[in-house]
């Protein structure tokens, strides 16, 4: 995770930029439910890029399936505030809330200062703040070149005559950022789209070259589709058809009841499988021996070891066959009534003997049924579940081919067949 892609200070999840306006609430092309969450979900869903990378595979998306469109035409408010972030005007630093205590968050400057040079980084730092909140106050502002490629600047309050340095802004007043909320519009409206372009094409490049958008037409004028319509269409499709079952969830018979089965869910669209299942919870139940034994151990109380004896509890489960709780129970009071005077059989403590007990415990049973099936030639869960243990093995098998799972068999008969 992180060794082997480059990061950039300018990367974010792509749910961050959704939060910032580079992704829309919905799409303009169709009023299909399903086609909008799958994918806006798929694009909130990528590894974390620039701004302008989420808000081009937006304006992509919104084209159509068989939109192939143009740089030019990619130009709208998606792609102009990306811009911002791309040309350094936007960052992620601090301001002055109306309290006066410092937050985190989006900020620009209102005389156009550059705040933030995009510069590689490491998975773990990718995310951290653009500039200190120490900027915040100062009567200037320096950039500074951090390596020999002249590229990797940082902002920060001093600075010194040398190549490295180089003042941006000065002002008695001091630096004071604003937070980008509820100025989106009025931002991305002061750009010039000559700007912008040149910053979609320059992510349009990155984004061929890595596979994320799709490259129709070369030359001037060239075109580009979105990268993941025969994912989308084929998930929506297997969609369409689990929502198309003649069946009601809900729907009971024969004491099976209509579920959706197997959910596969991607960005809030759900493909189901359907299967009946019990109505009402099949169980068997075990009436379970358990054996009172002596167990000695040691513990340390601070000053030494000290013994500790206690009863505890061997337990097993008799050989017997119940789906019925209140027969399970009778059994159980009927061996908790005996006596138990032989010898080993019970542990004495204090002059008291302690016997054996007898309780009831309960397993639920899973029974699946193709949603498909012709539930009405099954019987019960119930009546099945007692025919697969009552019966031989040949009756359990044919049964068994009945359901999704395979129920284990302990009872019943065998059928030997004669050599």
């Amino acid at each position: 995770m992180g060794w082997s892609r480059k990061y950039f200070t300018g990367y974010r999840d792509p749910e961050e930029w959704a939060e910032v306006g580079l992704i829309g609430d919905s799409l303009t092309f169709t009023t299909d439910e399903t086609v909008s969450k799958l994918g806006i979900g798929f694009i909130k869903d990528q590894r974390a890029e620039c701004a302008m990378d989420t808000a081009i595979r937006f304006t992509l998306l919104n084209a159509g399936e068989n939109g192939e469109i143009t740089a030019k035409q990619m130009l709208n408010h998606h792609t102009r505030l990306a811009s911002l972030f791309e040309a350094g005007l936007v960052a992620d630093g601090w301001y002055l809330d109306d309290e006066g205590q410092r937050q985190r968050g989006w900020v620009f400057h209102k005389d156009g200062v550059r705040l933030h040079w995009n510069r590689i980084t490491s998975y773990y730092d990718y995310n951290k703040t653009h500039f200190p909140a120490g900027v915040i106050g100062s009567k200037e502002l320096w950039r500074y070149d951090t390596g020999w490629s002249g590229r990797s600047f940082r902002l920060q309050t001093y600075g010194r005559m040398s190549s490295d340095y180089k003042k941006i802004w000065e002002d008695e007043e001091g630096f004071q950022p604003v937070h980008l909320k509820g100025h989106e519009r009025a931002m991305a409206n002061s750009v010039d789209d000559k700007e912008v372009l040149k910053h979609i094409n320059k992510s349009l490049n990155r984004m061929v070259k890595s596979g994320k958008a799709i490259q129709v037409t070369a030359g001037r004028g060239r075109t580009f589709r979105w990268n993941k319509w025969g994912w989308l269409d084929e998930y929506r499709q297997k969609h369409l058809v689990s929502v198309a079952k003649q069946r009601k969830l809900g729907d009971v018979v024969n004491g099976w009841v209509y579920t959706k089965g197997v959910v596969t869910e991607k960005y809030g669209v759900e493909i189901c499988d359907h299967e009946w299942k019990p109505a009402e919870p099949v169980f068997r139940y075990y009436v379970q021996h358990q054996s009172p034994y002596l167990h000695r151990d040691s513990y340390w109380t601070g000053q030494g070891y000290e013994m500790l004896e206690e009863i505890k509890w061997s337990s097993v489960a008799l050989p017997y066959f119940f789906t019925d709780e209140a027969e399970a129970l009778e059994v159980a009071e009927e061996l908790n009534s005996s006596v138990f005077p032989r010898k080993g059989m019970g542990v004495r403590v204090n002059g008291q003997i302690v016997p054996p007990k007898h309780t009831v415990s309960k397993k639920a049973i899973t029974m699946r049924v193709e949603g498909d099936a012709d539930i009405e030639d099954y019987t019960e869960p119930l009546e099945m579940y007692k025919r697969i243990q009552l019966g031989n093995f040949q009756i359990a098998d044919e049964l068994h081919g009945l359901l999704i799972n395979t129920i284990e068999k302990k009872y019943g008969s065998i059928i030997q067949k004669e050599e």
